[in-house]
C-alpha cells in the first residue's frame, strides 16, 4: 500500500515504524496548506492510495476553519483516502485552570469529528490517546529539526496508524469464543459459589462481561466453549450478577470435548474462517492446544494477574475487534446468524431442498451503482473469503469510485426470507471495456448460500451485459475453493486456465 505524510512539522522519523508501506514523498513539511488546495500539486498527482495529515496543535499557524476548509476540498476533489489526527496539546498550558486550552482543543476535535462523519474516506487517528503516555516530546530535537517526538512517541504512532490502516484494508474479526470457569467468572460453577458481584473479584468479571456484552452491540458473535455440563454452565449465565445472558451467545458449546473440534464445530456451524475467531481461556494448556492445532485461530494470552483483565481486554478488543465504521447489517449481525441457524434445521428436516427453498420466501432485490451502501460494499470485499471468486480488497474510496464511473457497474444483492432480511449480502462489480463486460468482483456471504442467488446475480449480469460478451476469472486462494467451478455451472467456456468467457449476441 502506497502511503503518502503531509504535517506542519518534521514527520520522516514515523516511517522507520511502519514496516511494510510504501512511502510516497512529494511533499515537504511545512507545505500542506499548498498541498491540499493546489489540485495541480503532486499530492494529488502522486500514486498514493492514503494520505495522512499529521496536524500539530502547538505549531499551527491558520486558522482552525482556513485547515478544515482545505481538508474538504482535497477529500472532494481526490477522493483519496486521508487520516488525520485529533489535536491533543502538551500536558502543561499557559492558560492553567482557566480552561481556554481546554475549550479550544475540544472545539477542534468536535468539528473534525463533524467533518469525518460528513466525509467516508477521511479517518481520525485519537491523538489524545497516544498522549496519555509520558515522555513522548524531545525538546532537543524540536529545536535542531522541527522533530518533537522521541522514540516512544514515533512508535506509538505508527503503532496507532497501522490499527488503523489495518482495520481499513481487512476490517474486524467477527466472533469471540470464550470460556466460562475462571474466565466468565471467578471459581468453577457447580463446585463452589462463583465469584460475580458488585464489588471485589467479582467486579472485575462483572466489568468484563459488560465490555463483552458491549461487542455483541457491535456485531460481534458470541460463542461459549467450556468443558462443564451443560446444566451448570447455563446456571452461571443465569447468575443474578451475571450481565451476559444465555442468549447473549449464538452457540453454546458446554460438553466434555476437547476444544479444538468444538471451535471447528463452531466454525463450520457458522460457515466461516478459523482466521475469524478469537478465543480466550485462562488455562494456558488449552490456549496451546489450540495454537497449535488451530494456527489461524486468534488466542492471546491471558493476564497473569487478574486485577488486569479489563485493562488487557481492552487492548484485545483495539488489536482485533477495532471498527471505522458500523453498518445495518453489523448490528443486525446476531439475529442474522440466528436465522441461520434455523433455516439449518429446516433444512436437515426437509426431504426436498427444492421444498426447503419454497418454504423459505426467498425475495431478492438488487441495488445498482445504489451510493448509499458504499461502506457496506467495501466491507464486504474485505471481509468474504469463501464464495468470493477473485478476493480483491477494496476501500470505501475504491468502491465510491466504481460507483460513481459510468465504465463500471456495482450491483448490490439485498436478501430477505421469512427468517430475517440479511441485508446486503451479494456483490458484483462489472467493467465495461472494449465492448465487452469483465466480472471484476462477484461474491456472496456465507449466509445465504445454497439458496439460488448466485443463479440470479448471474441473471442480473446478463441483463445488464446487453448481449455483450461477459468475461470472468477465477483467482484461487486457500478459501474459495467451491467457487473454482461455478464459471462452468453457468455454462461460461474456460478460455485459458482459470479464465472464462459467455458469449452474447452482439
Amino acid at each position: 500500500m502506497k502511503i503518502e505524510i503531509i504535517s506542519n512539522i518534521n514527520m520522516d522519523s514515523v516511517k522507520f515504524y511502519l514496516k511494510g508501506y510504501k512511502f510516497i514523498q512529494n511533499c515537504e513539511f511545512g507545505n500542506y496548506m499548498l498541498d491540499l488546495l493546489d489540485d495541480n500539486s503532486s499530492l494529488y498527482k502522486s500514486e498514493s492510495e492514503i494520505v495522512i495529515l499529521f496536524i500539530d496543535i502547538d505549531d499551527l499557524m491558520i486558522k482552525n476553519s482556513e485547515l478544515f476548509d482545505a481538508i474538504e476540498f482535497f477529500i472532494n476533489k481526490t477522493k483519496k483516502t486521508l487520516i488525520t489526527n485529533t489535536i491533543s496539546f502538551t500536558p502543561e498550558y499557559i492558560d492553567s485552570f482557566l480552561n481556554k486550552t481546554l475549550q479550544a482543543e475540544l472545539s477542534y476535535n468536535q468539528n473534525l469529528l463533524n467533518l469525518s462523519n460528513k466525509y467516508s474516506n477521511l479517518f481520525l487517528l485519537d491523538f489524545n490517546k497516544i498522549c496519555k503516555f509520558k515522555n513522548i516530546i524531545d525538546e532537543k530535537f524540536w529545536y535542531i529539526g522541527r522533530i518533537k517526538y522521541n522514540k516512544m512517541g514515533f512508535e506509538l504512532i505508527a503503532r496507532e496508524v497501522n490499527k488503523l490502516i489495518q482495520t481499513y484494508k481487512y476490517g474486524s474479526k467477527k466472533v469471540l469464543v470464550l470460556d466460562m470457569d475462571n474466565t466468565l467468572w471467578g471459581g468453577i460453577i457447580g463446585e463452589d459459589e462463583i465469584k460475580l458481584s458488585s464489588d471485589g473479584i467479582g467486579k472485575i468479571y462483572v466489568d468484563f462481561q459488560t465490555k463483552i456484552k458491549s461487542l455483541k452491540d457491535l456485531g460481534i458473535l458470541l460463542c461459549i466453549c467450556s468443558k462443564n455440563n451443560y446444566e451448570d454452565g447455563i446456571k452461571g449465565l443465569n447468575h443474578m450478577h451475571s450481565i451476559l445472558k444465555e442468549d447473549d451467545f449464538i452457540i453454546k458449546k458446554i460438553n466434555w470435548n476437547d476444544k479444538v473440534s468444538n471451535i471447528k464445530e463452531i466454525a463450520k456451524e457458522l460457515n466461516l474462517g478459523e482466521n475469524s475467531i478469537v478465543f480466550i481461556d485462562d488455562n494456558p494448556v488449552e490456549r496451546s492446544l489450540v495454537k497449535e492445532f488451530l494456527p489461524e485461530v486468534n488466542v492471546p494470552d491471558f493476564p497473569e494477574d487478574i486485577y488486569n483483565l479489563n485493562s488487557w481486554f481492552l487492548k484485545v478488543i483495539n488489536n482485533f475487534f477495532s471498527r471505522l465504521n458500523l453498518t445495518k447489517e453489523d448490528i443486525e449481525k446476531q439475529k442474522q446468524y440466528e436465522a441461520k441457524i434455523k433455516r439449518d434445521a429446516l433444512a436437515s428436516s426437509n426431504n426436498s431442498y427444492e421444498k426447503f427453498l419454497e418454504s423459505l420466501n426467498i425475495e431478492i432485490d438488487f441495488l445498482v451503482d445504489d451510493e448509499r451502501y458504499i461502506n457496506r460494499y467495501a466491507q464486504m470485499t474485505q471481509k468474504t473469503n469463501q464464495f468470493n471468486l477473485t478476493t480483491k480488497r477494496y476501500t470505501i474510496a475504491d468502491m465510491e469510485k466504481f460507483v460513481l464511473d459510468d465504465n463500471f457497474n456495482v450491483i448490490a444483492v439485498n436478501y430477505k426470507d421469512k427468517f430475517a432480511n440479511e441485508g446486503i449480502t451479494g456483490l458484483a462489480i462489472l467493467e465495461h471495456k472494449n465492448g465487452n463486460i469483465y466480472i471484476d468482483t462477484f461474491l456472496l456471504s456465507c449466509r445465504i448460500l445454497k439458496r439460488g442467488v448466485e443463479s440470479k446475480l448471474f441473471s442480473k449480469i446478463e441483463k445488464i451485459s446487453q448481449q455483450k460478451d461477459i468475461y470472468g476469472e477465477y483467482i484461487p486462494t486457500t478459501k474459495n475453493a467451491q467457487t473454482a467451478e461455478l464459471y462452468k455451472s453457468f455454462n461460461f467456456k474456460e478460455i485459458k486456465e482459470n479464465k472464462f468467457i459467455k458469449k452474447g449476441n452482439k
